[in-house]
């Protein structure tokens, strides 16, 4: 989840570079909304903090809240700044991971691996 186009299609990318299967969306609400109409379950969201209406965080809340069989399990962040209040804020979330914009494909590649392998 990304509502920046060329973020949103890099982070894709990277994504898929990596073996994942990616459902790319520019929106908290879409994001979602995506979980409701999906036909398999997601396995990882990874989204952008900084949003208009509804940031990473409420996005985060809110899946944290929603107990069904489709909703990810981990979520990992992308944000500015990777700062100890931005952590902190990661936690209360429940925010399993966070990387530091820009994306690279090594640290999307190891945060990934250590969300993985912690749960």
């Amino acid at each position: 989840m990304d509502s920046d186009d060329t973020n949103r299609a890099v982070t894709h990318k990277l994504l898929e570079k990596l073996g994942c299967l990616v459902l790319s969306v520019t929106s908290g609400i879409q994001c979602i909304n995506s979980f409701a109409s999906a036909e398999s379950s997601f396995q990882l969201v990874v989204l952008d903090l900084t949003m208009h209406t509804m940031d990473g965080f409420d996005v985060a809340l809110a899946i944290r809240k929603f107990r069904g069989n489709c909703w990810p399990p981990l979520i990992v962040a992308l944000a500015a700044s990777t700062d100890d209040t931005v952590r902190d804020r990661c936690q209360q979330a429940g925010i399993n991971g966070l990387i530091q914009k820009p994306v690279t494909l090594a640290a999307l590649g190891d945060e990934l691996y250590r969300v993985l392998q912690n749960n």
